[in-house]
């Protein structure tokens, strides 16, 4: 029992930081969930089983299905992700350098074997000057099972990104992209719809609105004329 003693402090912390967000903004957290104290949840959200969030920011009533590690993400507002999607893989190098191992060119390489005094090539590409995400995801996104996500992406809001695919370059709005490498299958709606919808930002209204007015998300059409 005693070398256990240690990591007592660091259970109870974790779970009473789980229990203050459950009770305050209303996340639900799966079984075996793995979260840190420097991530941020707006409310009405739930992390799945085996999923880990480290260092991120999921937007509210956004969701993250089951083992999916999302790492340095920032997630918009009603966004649903799959299974096993997986965002901050890190980079290595493809030319110039005669090895892609990080020995060669990390100052902290997973397999402990240093070579190098200095860091000497970037393993994450950032998508803020802070150097807190490496991907960004807009409002409305969904994303299906088994998505890999590059550093430095950034997807549009509205966008899907259909199952097994890998992003490798940034995703427009409103888009539906899929494959290995995600190309451009076509878009959700025509160019004045989403202008209007990127206008709109119906994810920016208070709950009360949304359900005064949920009778008009199921008809694109008519959400425009009502709102116009």
């Amino acid at each position: 029992m005693l070398k256990y003693k240690k990591y007592i402090p660091k259970i109870l912390k974790s779970l009473y930081s789980r229990s203050i967000l459950k009770s305050k903004f209303d996340v639900i957290f799966s079984q075996k969930v793995k979260v840190n104290l420097k991530s941020y949840y707006e409310g009405k959200n739930y992390l799945g089983k085996n999923t880990e969030f480290i260092n991120s920011y999921l937007g509210y009533a956004s969701y993250i299905a089951n083992n999916s590690i999302i790492w340095h993400t920032k997630i918009g507002r009603f966004c649903s992700i799959g299974d096993n999607v997986r965002t901050m893989l890190g980079l290595h190098p493809t030319i110039d350098f005669v090895s892609t191992s990080p020995s060669f060119f990390s100052l902290n390489p997973p397999n402990g074997l240093l070579l190098v005094e200095k860091q000497k090539f970037k393993e994450h590409k950032y998508i803020d000057k802070e150097k807190k995400f490496v991907v960004k995801i807009g409002n409305d996104v969904w994303i299906g099972n088994n998505v890999i996500i590059l550093d430095g992406i950034t997807i549009g809001d509205g966008a899907v990104i259909a199952a097994g695919s890998v992003v490798t370059k940034d995703v427009e709005p409103y888009s539906i992209i899929g494959g290995v490498p995600a190309k451009l299958i076509r878009y959700r709606f025509s160019n004045d719809k989403i202008e209007f919808l990127l206008k709109f930002r119906w994810w920016q209204k208070e709950l009360d609105w949304i359900l005064k007015n949920i009778q008009y998300f199921e008809d694109i059409d008519k959400f425009i004329e009502k709102k116009k």
